[in-house]
């Protein structure tokens, strides 16, 4: 599978580490009476989690595996946050997360665990961000560093798969200017497999039990680099210039093998290759100014970023009959999307402890999609395609938060207005809307004593379907597979409430969020069986829904060397299902969570001595439409071991119980089918970190 890049530039080198800082006596930090001071090394542990009214924020750099691995590992130990062995992402048990980095919309393709240096959750975000993402957002904030001189990091990974990666970061600060560049190549092989146990109509009004195997394997070597040129005009105005590209080319092989009970079911073997494409460019210009008001801060950025995906197989299809034909035939999908975007930005602190937010956005995207299906042998022409469909969304985008105090409560209420201009044009036939909509936020917080902190919150959040869910064209994936858009769709609209307790003591935290999220319009997957026998799968508006639970996080250490983080959240969900061809609503009790326990050699000192965690995600069962999906435990064990103060490595054993297996239960009208998906099983990963300049 393709490694996935990052929209924004990784361009600045390191922070100093918040632990140890050498302050000089000629710092403004001096005592007022400017008095000659020595060098002062500052010792203080920087928070492994910070509270703020309407976010969480979780400082990443001294997780074992910060220098190596993917951003999805890193996810994946966060709490409210579940990564599914097919990488899918989840907050608080529910699908729909916005991912941005830096503030800015993007994939994280390319970026790992050494570029981050804070993760940023808002399961109930305000209204300065954009309400995409039903269940909230994620936001990677890369690693920064304003120390003169030449810093970096250089980095190689492999594993046990025959994959690698070996990347380059150098900076350079110097004087107003700084130069922040990255390069890196790498191949990762991916196999999995499956089996899948289908009861269909015959269409004779019998049914035919069918029994499918596969195996794939996938292959993909990718080349990245960008830069970040920022000049710092003043300490109060800074401009900036970025870069980023990435691309990757795969392979793709496949062999499947499906077997009737009937005569009516001919039995096959399938094999198919065929070549992956993945582009991307992301460009950006900024103005940043800070105000003389402690707080002030104005942002101006404008990025554009093209990208292309192209995926196509040629497959053989051999029947065990040689009475039959074999058949083949070819598909090709290509995407292409632009997406441009200006906005502004500005907050100010204001007298009494209040706040001023406001900004403005324009947001454009273009995106064509060509669907190319076509018979090469034993033709079929009503199943031949070759269609493209265009769509282009502007969005018109205003925001104001403020915050402020009442009494011993902080308030922060927010309004943003949307205007959205949507145009589709598929085989000579034109659609679009034109809605201007409404997203309120209330953010309210109290501190009781030192130790609690009370949160609560709503949000109105939307998810907007797709360009290709909402074209009708038939699109197949197989001769007897295949999926349909809808023109008809509506967008989902969610409410979101929440109510957060933390208390902290010492190294002790824990927190208790209560939640719920009601939904209107909720998409699902709708399958049926047609008259020519294939399974097409439609995307349709299934009502209301509505998750409600309780997340409990906790945090501590059990000895000087022992620590641990364990989240638990527990939630029911209420959806509509398909039962006897009818909807009804159904009730479901699941659950979800993550958990780490942590050894470090020298505590006193993170960045020295090894360091060992475990760590286990796990997800429970869940129901959709039209079936259900087991749920699943991952464990991964990492050792880190710094060998000198720059060279650093770190050894990864992934998934140790061998449990990526997961099995689904689809029941559609006319056929029921159960899926059982595995991927790579247990794998070892060996990186190694150096980081060259400045200590």
């Amino acid at each position: 599978m393709a490694a996935a890049m990052v929209a924004g530039v990784v361009g600045e080198p390191e922070p100093p580490p918040a632990d140890k800082q050498e302050v000089p006596a000629s710092s403004s930090d001096t005592a007022a009476d400017d008095k000659t001071v020595a060098d002062v090394e500052v010792v203080g542990e920087r928070p492994a989690v910070v509270k703020e009214i309407d976010r969480q924020i979780y400082d990443v750099r001294k997780d074992p595996e910060a220098q190596s691995a993917s951003v999805s590992d890193i996810l994946g130990k966060i709490p409210s946050v579940t990564v599914t062995p097919n990488g899918g992402v989840l907050l608080l048990g529910q699908s729909g997360v916005t991912i941005l980095v830096d503030g800015k919309p993007g994939s994280t393709r390319a970026l790992r665990g050494a570029d981050i240096e804070r993760v940023e959750v808002m399961t109930n975000p305000s209204a300065q961000y954009g309400p995409k993402g039903t269940a909230g957002i994620i936001n990677i904030v890369t690693r920064k560093d304003r120390r003169q001189g030449q810093t970096g990091n250089m980095t190689g990974v492999i594993d046990s798969t025959g994959g690698g990666r070996v990347s380059l970061a150098p900076n350079w600060v110097m004087g107003r200017w700084v130069i922040g560049a990255n390069i890196g190549v790498g191949r990762q092989p991916y196999e999995s497999g499956s089996r899948a146990l289908r009861r269909q109509d015959d269409g004779a009004g019998g049914v035919v039990t069918i029994r499918e195997a596969g195996r794939y394997d996938y292959g993909n070597d990718d080349l990245q680099g960008g830069f970040k040129l920022t000049f710092r005009r003043n300490d109060q105005q800074s401009f900036y210039l970025s870069a980023q590209g990435y691309r990757a080319e795969g392979d793709t092989e496949s062999r499947e093998r499906a077997s009737g009970d009937s005569a009516a079911f001919d039995d096959y073997v399938q094999r198919s290759r065929g070549p992956s494409r993945y582009s991307a460019l992301n460009l950006g210009a900024g103005y940043d100014w800070t105000g003389k008001i402690e707080g002030e801060t104005f942002g101006l950025a404008l990025s554009a970023s093209p990208s292309g995906n192209l995926y196509g197989e040629t497959v053989d299809r051999d029947f065990d009959n040689p009475a039959l034909p074999d058949g083949r035939y070819r598909q090709l999908t290509d995407n292409d999307r632009n997406e441009l975007e200006l906005k502004a930005d500005y907050k100010r602190p204001l007298s009494g402890d209040r706040i001023l937010s406001l900004g403005a956005a324009w947001n454009r995207e273009d995106e064509t999609q060509r669907q190319l299906y076509e018979t090469l042998t034993a033709p079929d022409p009503l199943r031949d395609l070759d269609r493209s469909i265009h769509g282009v969304r502007d969005v018109q985008a205003a925001y104001v938060t403020y915050q402020f105090p009442l009494w011993t409560w902080t308030f922060m209420p927010g309004l943003r207005v949307e205007a959205e201009q949507f145009e589709v044009e598929s085989g000579g036939a034109f659609g679009g809307a034109d809605d201007v909509f409404w997203y309120p936020s209330l953010h309210i917080s109290r501190d009781f004593g030192e130790a609690f902190k009370l949160g609560l919150s709503y949000s109105r959040r939307i998810d907007r379907p797709g360009l290709s869910e909402l074209d009708p064209v038939i699109r197949y994936y197989s001769t007897d597979s295949a999926s349909r858009g809808n023109p008809d769709l509506d967008p989902v609209t969610t409410d979101a409430w929440e109510a957060r307790l933390d208390y902290s003591k010492g190294s002790f935290n824990v927190g208790v969020t209560l939640y719920a999220r009601e939904a209107s319009g909720t998409l699902t997957s709708r399958s049926v069986l047609t008259a020519d026998g294939v399974r097409l799968s439609t995307l349709v508006n299934a009502g209301e829904s509505a998750n409600r639970g309780a997340e409990l996080s906790v945090r501590g250490n059990l000895a000087a060397q022992w620590s641990y983080v364990v989240t638990t959240n527990l939630f029911w969900r209420e959806q509509q299902v398909l039962e006897g061809g009818a909807p009804r609503t159904d009730s479901q009790f699941t659950y979800s969570g993550n958990a780490q326990l942590s050894w470090k050699a020298t505590p006193a000192k993170p960045d020295s001595g090894d360091q060992v965690q475990l760590g286990l995600r796990y997800l429970g069962p869940s129901r959709s439409f039209q079936g259900e999906s087991d749920g699943f435990l991952r464990a991964d064990l990492t050792w880190k071991r710094p060998f000198t103060k720059k060279l650093t490595g770190t050894l990864t054993f992934s998934d140790i119980l061998d449990s990526s297996e997961q099995t689904s239960l689809v029941r559609a009208d006319g056929y029921e089918q159960e899926s059982t998906y595995w991927g790579m099983g247990p794998t070892v990963r060996f990186s190694l970190s150096y980081r060259f300049g400045a200590p």
